[in-house]
């Protein structure tokens, strides 16, 4: 890939971009394939197990074979009809001399086995143990091999072509964008895996994007939250967002594009000077939870326990500076709190009513707590913040649906 990069950059980017177009039909046949080793693994009987092992090699000959075949023959010059067979493939590749990687990518083209899958001639023959292709017997792990071993290859050229576009990045030739749902897809897995929290899978539907997750804890609830944020930054037009988790008996974490609005808000002037999740979660958790079907007391109080939880923690955690008399650690917790609630009034605008007003007041309570303390002396916080104080021991504990089973969601 390098030496066409350096010989003729723009038929190389051409041919790649070409190439990267057909990128939901390659996730198409990533999790197609996927599925089929699944089926193999899982099946008891060899009858099932064979039947799993050639719907993988077809999809990897028919999809990724052919797909990357043509990409390295066009990147040679050569034109390959569309729509050729996968004989005519494998022909085109034998013809170039001197060229290993054809002569690879041809070695994994079996025309027997290929033509009597694609006529379903194929079958399990339990009387001798073994598989029947076109009548002739083959040995099961020899086709799921050579099948694996097809898929690797396929998996090599676009490792090496990523090495090369990353080595060589100044011949690039940039084209049009044409950006897909799979680019904007990877973009909100990359976002997800900035903010530190792992996602299992992936799937659209319409402007709803579902990320499958691992199941949620009290400690990861806040990266949850910061990958929503970074991902709606990653994807603008998602309207919804959902966290399915791993056990089934948990409901889904559910954040719609007025709760990541909101909590943008709050986020977007503190990225570049501090972690802005503490204050931005306030919004996000209020939308989850009236998704969640939790009722407006419930929610409001969840907010407030959080709320002054932090503010409460921030003051611990301080409390030996400013017993000190540090200055700064008063500017840092009034700083803190004043954030706390603009997050509580970022809360408080999406709720209606009695919620509305709650939270509302707490936050107005906090921004007079920071007005009235700017003239204390640091050690004096060590006991303030007595609104907070109050508004934790009414309100815990926090109420939290996802972080277990839907039978007991309190912590």
């Amino acid at each position: 890939m390098t030496s066409h990069l350096k010989s003729d950059p723009e038929l190389a980017c051409s041919v790649m971009a070409r190439h990267v177009a057909r990128e939901p039909e390659m996730v198409s046949a990533h999790r197609g394939q996927i599925a089929y080793l699944d089926a193999y693994y899982e099946e008891e009987y060899q009858e099932e197990k064979a039947r799993a092992v050639m719907d993988l090699h077809r999809a990897v000959l028919e999809a990724d074979v052919r797909r990357t075949a043509v990409v390295v023959l066009e990147l040679l010059g050569r034109t390959v009809p569309q729509g050729a067979p996968l004989a005519t493939v494998r022909d085109l590749l034998a013809a170039q001399d001197g060229q290993p990687l054809c002569k690879l990518f041809a070695s994994t083209i079996r025309s027997e086995w290929r033509n009597a899958n694609a006529h379903e001639d194929f079958r399990w023959d339990p009387v001798n143990s073994t598989l029947l292709l076109g009548g002739r017997p083959a040995d099961l792990d020899e086709v799921l091999d050579a099948a694996l071993r097809a898929r690797a290859i396929c998996r090599g050229f676009e490792h090496g072509v990523a090495v090369a576009y990353a080595q060589n990045a100044s011949l690039l030739v940039r084209g049009a964008e044409n950006s897909n749902y799979v680019g904007r897809d990877l973009s909100i897995l990359q976002a997800a895996g900035e903010a530190r929290f792992p996602v299992l899978d992936i799937r659209r539907h319409g402007s709803l994007v579902r990320l499958d997750v691992p199941d949620v804890s009290v400690e990861s609830l806040r990266e949850a939250f910061r990958a929503i944020l970074r991902a709606a930054i990653a994807d603008p037009s998602v309207e919804r967002w959902e966290l399915r988790q791993a056990s089934p008996d948990r409901p889904l974490l559910h954040v719609d594009r007025t709760g990541t609005h909101a909590g943008l808000q709050v986020a977007e002037p503190l990225w570049e000077i501090a972690d802005p999740l503490p204050f931005a979660v306030l919004p996000l958790l209020a939308n989850a939870m009236t998704n969640a079907g939790e009722s407006a007391e419930t929610t409001v109080s969840t907010v407030l326990c959080l709320a002054a939880a932090h503010v409460l923690g921030e003051r611990d955690r301080l409390s030996r500076a400013l017993a000190q008399g540090d200055p700064s650690a008063k500017d840092e917790l009034i700083s803190t709190t004043k954030l706390i609630s603009d997050g509580a009034k970022a809360a408080a605008h999406l709720m209606e009513g009695a919620a509305h007003r709650k939270l509302l007041a707490f936050a107005e309570v906090l921004a007079g707590e920071c007005h009235r303390l700017k003239s204390a002396p640091p050690y004096a916080l060590v006991h303030e913040f007595v609104p907070a104080y109050r508004a934790l021991r009414r309100h815990g504990p926090a109420h939290l649906p996802w972080t277990t089973g839907l039978n007991d969601s309190a912590v």
